[in-house]
């Protein structure tokens, strides 16, 4: 019989080391501290966290257990497009350049999507759509960025940041659902949080419609659209008994997580109305690093221990991590405007507790994934 492989016992430990080390060098290249022959820009910081570290979580999160040769040749095509910043420009054609770019989220693209079918649920009939999506969005952004297609209004990376975080408000909100029922459920208080399909189909048409009129230059319609998703969410979220799940640091980390979505949503849409601007990306980061990394890392640290059957850590340690990502992401979304005359030092500090978040995760996680798995041949 051939031996099989958890794909998230690769994915997951690369996607929280890849997180914090990305961000570092970000910044030691951006201050110019280190002489660096390739140069790197905001949008390569960006791309590297959508489709090195969300779609690394994404991968562990839907694949099941494979061939060993099968997930060491995924994970491979994955550390060839994070590697492939270090090559010099102009050095490979273009094309090479996109299919080794792109062949890791095409491929996900195409196994995520296939999981989905597979299930055959009525309510997850987007899930197929939104991972059709994000492989076209990650291919379509390095094209871009070669020049192999036209730029849209909108930085590309920002409309993938969009499609990402349609994923994660959808199996996000149904996660947060089913953990705040169950950790309730254990202190003897027995709720029922009821399923919304019909939320989840305005958010999922409302984020499409902002990322098509973003992405076109309307912004008005974007503005108007994005706060509109943000209200919904926040409306989501009022049947969620967030007091009630504030003594459990793998649940409300989860409700966080989407408040950030809604944040980032309203802030965004604020600035395309151009009612405000925050620097730095703010409104950006508070969609990106606030909710799709917020509900990821939780997920991530959730997921280990269930599929470990590992017991959770302690509540203390798991509390520290989790607030050291929370002063990460608030100091990144409003640190420079609350202290404009110490925006680089604000930058520094936030990176420095996402990497104690990350870290504090990857010393809870990496023993339960190097662990042969219990009763299988992995």
């Amino acid at each position: 019989m051939q031996r099989k492989l958890d794909p998230w016992r690769l994915f997951f430990p690369s996607a929280l080391l890849l997180a914090p080390v990305n961000v570092l060098v970000w910044l030691v290249l951006r201050f110019g501290l280190m002489d660096w022959p390739v140069a790197v820009s905001a949008a390569w910081h960006g791309r590297e966290m959508l489709f090195g570290y969300s779609f690394a979580v994404i991968a562990g999160y839907l694949l099941q257990a494979m061939a060993i040769p099968l997930v060491l040749s995924l994970w491979l095509l994955w550390l060839a497009g994070r590697l492939l910043w270090l090559v010099p420009p102009a050095t490979l054609d273009p094309r090479l350049e996109l299919l080794i770019g792109g062949a890791f989220p095409a491929v996900l693209a195409v196994l995520g999507t296939g999981r989905f079918l597979a299930v055959k649920r009525a309510r997850n009939i987007a899930f197929p759509l939104i991972m059709v999506a994000l492989g076209l969005a990650a291919v379509g952004s390095y094209a871009t960025e070669l020049g192999l297609l036209p730029s849209p209004e909108r930085s590309v990376v920002a409309l993938s940041v969009y499609v990402v975080a349609l994923l994660i408000m959808v199996m996000g909100g149904r996660a947060v659902s089913t953990a705040t029922v169950g950790s309730l459920r254990l202190r003897g208080d027995y709720v029922r949080i009821p399923p919304r399909p019909g939320l989840e189909a305005a958010i999922a048409l409302g984020m499409l419609a902002f990322t098509v009129l973003d992405g076109s230059g309307q912004s008005q319609g974007a503005g108007l659209v994005s706060l509109a998703v943000a209200m919904i969410l926040l409306l989501r979220m009022r049947e969620w008994h967030f007091s009630g799940v504030l003594h459990d640091p793998e649940v409300w980390p989860l409700h966080l997580g989407v408040f950030w979505l809604a944040l980032g949503l309203a802030l965004i849409g604020l600035e395309r109305l151009g009612t405000i601007s925050l620097p730095d990306a703010g409104a950006l980061h508070a969609l990106a690093a606030g909710g799709i990394g917020t509900v990821t890392l939780v997920m991530v640290l959730r997921v280990t221990r269930q599929r470990a059957s590992d017991l959770p850590a302690s509540t203390g340690w798991l509390q520290v991590l989790q607030l050291s990502m929370a002063l990460a992401v608030l100091l990144r979304v409003g640190g420079g405007w609350a202290m404009p005359g110490h925006r680089d030092f604000v930058l520094w500090l936030s990176a420095a507790a996402w990497a104690m978040a990350f870290g504090l995760g990857a010393v809870q996680l990496l023993p339960a994934a190097l662990r042969p798995a219990r009763g299988t041949n992995a």
